[in-house]
């Protein structure tokens, strides 16, 4: 469950919970729901090496997979069997379904009556936190890996295999369990949890502006709702101990070409360590800073980029593919038009990264259907001399137009009298702005529309729209602000859920876990994650104008 977001005016259950249809392969259910914190170890790299491959690849020392008996017959091998499976590679613990997998660091297993940390181990329910018992030792563990029977006597779950590990791979699992998420992640001090937000060069500053005045007015709010005072109305979650901690927000404005970008973030980060990257936009690539992230093992959360990089990583999370995603849309339903669709399909694209990625995503998605592509990549000097451009396009072709709004306009404005068969339209790069169809094209435009359309798409905007206004905040961008919007929302739930364990790996696996009920606060239908997925909207529409103006569907949501 996510949490009502009782900071921001009018917010109700902004988030609508669906049941997750996944389930893990192998859940690694030990019931050692103990709390507390353990003394730093003292084995040397090699054993916590050793305990780390048992852990997270389910190798055993020897180089031989790691095998495992459940209480069915059921037996798990290699990568299925190992602990991370289940219990994360934060050891925190994961939830799938009603089975709760419980965390199983050394500050839990090992926890001393005198200090006891807490975790909520389902989101859906506020007052489920981890349970106290009597300390493990390495034999106690032993028992519990090799026999399923915890520390209490008790058997555990079913579902937990045993294993036949040794000693000394016992030992070796202790040690890297009492080393791991021992300590808390960078960015996180005594009273303050930082954040950067990213700018790439070429945005809009009125778009940076209102990002960035949103996520300020948000902290802001934030902050002043830690402070107690008569009457103020609580969460189940506020009253659980933990840390106060206010949120500090610094802005990490990148400039000069994208292969100077690594080195200014390196900096940045040295000078002012965060805990996570929260929104961020960028009209080009997004690639050095995903790789940094990568690279820092920072979570990078929901920024807003058109063009994603299509090799994703472990920590940086994006609302979609992008202009990829429609393009693999726009394919999917060329595919289904059959005989209507026009033999040739010109791709007009500005001679950029995002362009070049699109038509390429495009070209790619159709390469063995039977339509004839061609793709003109246009720059300024193109732009000034359309006329000559666009004078061979007839009523027998379809043209897709990769272009932001300032590019449209000047192909409308350079538009030949012969209307196209149908002229696509990509919905992310036209950020919300048609004012350039005529009224001869407007009929053959469709538009490849990535968000929510009419009564539905209003209804996931009015608590934005309410919370803009409370804080005379403009109304600039939709789709952006909500994106925006979506991620302090969602931030603020994440972290209480988190408590005083704030680990970056666990945020990435909080935020799994949140959206597996999925979630639609922001301008898209349905935001959604599972275990190992990296994009929470996995469609869009083929919408069209109607007679009043307004963009309607003339598709069903079409996922690739």
């Amino acid at each position: 469950m996510i949490s009502p977001f009782t900071y921001f005016p009018g917010a109700g259950r902004g988030f609508q919970r669906l049941v997750s249809n996944c389930w893990l392969l192998c859940l690694f259910l030990l019931s050692l729901a103990s709390v507390g914190h353990a003394e730093p170890s003292a084995a040397n790299n090699a054993e916590v090496e050793m305990g780390r491959k048992i852990y997270m690849e389910g190798m055993r020392p020897s180089g031989e997979s790691l095998k495992g008996m459940r209480q069915s017959s059921v037996q798990v091998e290699g990568a299925t069997a190992a602990c991370e499976t289940c219990h994360r590679r934060s050891g925190m613990g994961s939830l799938e379904g009603n089975i709760v997998v419980m965390p199983i660091t050394g500050r839990f297993l090992f926890a001393t009556a005198e200090n006891r940390p807490l975790a909520l181990v389902d989101p859906r329910e506020a007052k489920n936190v981890t349970r106290a018992h009597a300390p493990y030792n390495d034999e106690s563990l032993g028992k519990a890996i090799r026999e399923g029977i915890n520390v209490s006597g008790a058997k555990m779950s079913p579902l937990m295999p045993q294993y036949a590990l040794t000693d000394v791979e016992i030992k070796a699992v202790s040690s890297y369990l009492k080393q791991l998420s021992s300590d808390l992640s960078p960015g996180v001090g005594e009273s303050s949890l930082r954040f950067a937000t990213i700018v790439t060069p070429g945005v809009d500053p009125q778009k940076s502006k209102v990002m960035e005045d949103m996520m300020r007015r948000a902290f802001e709010q934030r902050n002043a709702s830690q402070q107690t005072y008569s009457g103020r109305m609580r969460s189940p979650l506020d009253l659980l101990p933990r840390t106060l901690r206010n949120w500090e927000l610094t802005v990490w404005v990148l400039e000069g070409a994208p292969e100077t970008w690594a080195a200014q973030l390196a900096e940045k980060y040295r000078s002012e360590p965060v805990f996570a990257v929260i929104s961020g936009v960028s009209t080009t690539t997004w690639a050095p800073v995903h790789n940094f992230c990568q690279q820092e093992k920072l979570p990078c959360m929901f920024p807003s980029v058109a063009l994603p990089p299509v090799e994703t990583g472990y920590y940086p999370l994006y609302f979609s593919r992008g202009v990829t995603l429609e393009a693999e849309v726009l394919a999917k339903h060329l595919r289904s038009e059959d005989k209507s669709v026009p033999k040739r399909l010109v791709q007009f694209y500005r001679d950029d990264e995002v362009g070049r990625g699109a038509a390429k995503a495009l070209t790619d998605a159709l390469k063995d259907f039977d339509i004839k592509i061609e793709n003109r990549a246009l720059d300024d000097k193109d732009l000034a001399h359309l006329k000559n451009t666009l004078k061979d396009i007839s009523s027998k072709d379809a043209v897709m137009l990769w272009l932001q709004s300032a590019d449209l306009t000047a192909v409308s404005k350079a538009a030949p009298k012969q209307v196209p068969a149908v002229a696509y339209v990509s919905g992310f790069l036209a950020a919300e702005n048609y004012s350039f169809i005529s009224k001869a094209w407007k009929p053959n435009v469709r538009v490849v529309y990535p968000y929510e359309l009419g009564a539905k798409r209003e209804k996931n905007q009015q608590m934005m729209k309410g919370w803009l206004k409370t804080w005379q905040l403009p109304l600039v961008d939709e789709a952006f602000q909500s994106e925006v919007f979506f991620n302090v929302l969602f931030l603020t739930d994440l972290s209480s859920q988190m408590l005083d364990n704030l680990f970056r790996d666990h945020l990435i696996e909080r935020a799994e876990d949140m959206l597996s009920f999925g979630s639609n606060v922001s301008a898209y239908p349905f935001l959604g994650l599972s275990r190992g997925q990296r994009f929470a909207s996995k469609g869009a529409y083929i919408a069209r104008f109607g007679k009043d103006g307004k963009l309607g569907a003339d598709s069903e949501w079409l996922v690739p």
